[in-house]
């Protein structure tokens, strides 16, 4: 049953993250929380075992994405790349602080942040046309995004997609019809900075089952990973065919509702 459940999140993790760019790991954290409250998983130890799991699972999720929009030349490279090397860094650092820092007000500051974002996008179904970045000011401002992202990244588990397309859109000023694939490059490195920082910092909890190596559960990791990166290229179909005032509504409604949830389990609950 476990086994289904997790084939089955995982599907819709690689559906939405090839249709919005986002990493998955928003629903993989929470599943995860439910799956070790079951198996009498200490809180204290399940919460970074989920995080650490949940970003070894979007690193493969990540590339079967961009190698679905490959030849479209939807990805913005030099904002990917510099925007990943400086969250790669803020994501390793941050991995070790994470295991020491309790994480409510973090979450319930992201929440909100979500909601307004995602109230914005509702709002304003077309903005005007504003040229991207390019140049020496393209390469700051991505530099700069990358911090945060990172941060979250391996704070929250996360693999930075949801900060990375609002980033790209906001303060890049990227087309959002090259979000979705620019920010799918953009996690597959952060999310492997995190994951092998979490790899190297072992737990000492006693747990029920093995297959864990420093945080990462590879046991549950697997059925999460083959769910997402079969149906990854499903929502790179999805996202091609859909018009783009769709998919930023669809993203926009996504967006919202992970963000009423953060904060009503860490702030109202």
């Amino acid at each position: 049953m476990l086994v289904a459940a997790a084939l089955a999140v995982g599907v819709l993790v690689g559906v939405l993250s090839g249709l919005t760019g986002i990493g998955g790991g928003v629903l993989m954290v929470p599943f995860l929380y439910l799956l070790y409250a079951r198996l009498a998983v200490p809180a204290s130890d399940a919460t970074v075992l989920a995080h650490a799991t949940s970003l070894a699972v979007i690193v493969p999720t990540a590339l079967r994405g961009v190698i679905g929009y490959r030849g479209l030349g939807l990805v913005r490279w030099r904002e990917a790349m510099t925007l990943a090397a400086a969250a790669a860094v803020s994501a390793a650092f941050s991995a070790r602080l994470a295991v020491h820092v309790p994480a409510q007000a973090l979450r319930t500051g992201f929440g909100l942040f979500l909601v307004v974002v995602a109230i914005d996008l509702l709002r304003h179904k077309a903005r005007p046309a504003v040229a991207p970045l390019e140049g020496r000011a393209s390469t700051v401002y991505a530099a700069l995004l990358g911090l945060p992202i990172g941060a979250l990244s391996a704070f929250l588990g996360v693999g930075g997609g949801i900060v990375a397309t609002i980033g790209m859109y906001y303060v890049l000023h990227i087309r959002f019809e090259s979000v979705p694939a620019t920010s799918l490059a953009v996690i597959a490195v952060t999310a492997t900075a995190g994951c092998v920082s979490y790899l190297f910092l072992a737990t000492t909890a006693p747990l029920p089952f093995g297959g864990v190596v420093g945080h990462v559960d590879f046991l549950h990791a697997l059925p999460l990973a083959v769910g997402s990166v079969l149906a990854a290229p499903l929502g790179v179909r999805l996202n091609r065919r859909l018009p783009v005032a769709t998919i930023q509504r669809l993203f926009s409604l996504l967006i919202l509702v992970i963000g009423l949830d953060i904060v009503w389990e860490n702030l109202l609950r």
